[in-house]
């Protein structure tokens, strides 16, 4: 879903379930749209840039003409608060945003649980957190517009949707200046790569080869099978710039494991 207000496209979600009935996720009664309704929940993610309206190419808004369009003929935004967009503005809004969708990247629907045992639901709380804004941006230079990737430890090609951008140094401890750098992070999977590396089980070496982290607790005969189908290869990621990063990595992990007892 494509998120906008105030002239411009401001972020995208994801639909997590189906729609279910049930109150407003507010408490303010005499606020607008207090009765009950249909709740859709989504995993919002807003864009570092927004997309101004008129950037957005007037012959994309007025390819169609009908009810359920969010523009009018003029390329104007109409008053709707949910309409599908799909053809060449779809396809044009995915690469502006950095995003593709194939049947790969969209998880079947969960079964919604809550929804169905009838329980006293309240709607969701409201919470103000902060948003990476540059996430998009680096997501964006590692992928592009491809719907296959490398992940830089296990050198597996796997659609994107199983890609993360993997900061390097943690991000916590980065600078401004290190933040704008397009090299401070990595692909790694979800499949488990991205996790043993955040987590200290597999480090790079300043040759670039991986090798295996000081934390090593706690462990399983099937974490050891991962950890062994990893460790030797070079890393993808790993070039001489980006060792001061690795580095740090290093020292970080060895110090966090001899910190709490991980090693």
């Amino acid at each position: 879903m494509m998120h906008y207000s105030r002239n411009a496209l401001r972020g995208w979600s994801r639909v997590l379930a189906p729609a279910f009935d049930g109150p407003p996720p507010f408490d303010v009664a005499t606020r607008a749209w207090s009765a009950d309704g249909r709740l859709l929940r989504v995993d919002l993610q807003a864009l570092e840039i927004p997309i101004a309206l008129a950037d957005i190419p007037v012959e994309l808004r007025t390819d169609r003409d009908d009810t359920s369009w969010p523009f009018s003929k003029k390329g104007a935004v109409k008053q709707i608060y949910l309409s599908e967009v799909s053809g060449d503005l779809a396809d044009w809004l995915l690469d502006e945003v950095g995003l593709r969708v194939d049947a790969a990247q969209v998880p079947s629907w969960p079964v919604d649980i809550e929804a169905m045992t009838g329980f006293d639901y309240r709607g969701d709380r409201q919470v103000v957190v902060n948003v990476r804004g540059e996430q998009t941006r680096l997501r964006r230079r590692l992928f592009g517009s491809e719907l296959l990737a490398t992940c830089a430890l296990c050198a597996r090609d796997l659609p994107v949707s199983l890609l993360v951008t993997a900061h390097i140094k943690r991000r916590s401890d980065t600078t401004i200046a290190e933040r704008s750098r397009e090299d401070i992070v990595m692909a790694a999977c979800s499949l488990g790569c991205d996790s043993m590396f955040e987590l200290g089980y597999v480090t790079v070496a300043r040759d670039g080869t991986i090798e295996k982290g000081p934390r090593r607790t706690p462990m399983t005969v099937e974490l050891e099978l991962a950890l062994a189908a990893i460790v030797g290869r070079t890393c993808g990621a790993w070039s001489s710039s980006t060792e001061r990063y690795f580095a740090y990595h290093r020292r970080w992990q060895k110090a966090a494991a001899r910190r709490y007892g991980l090693g």
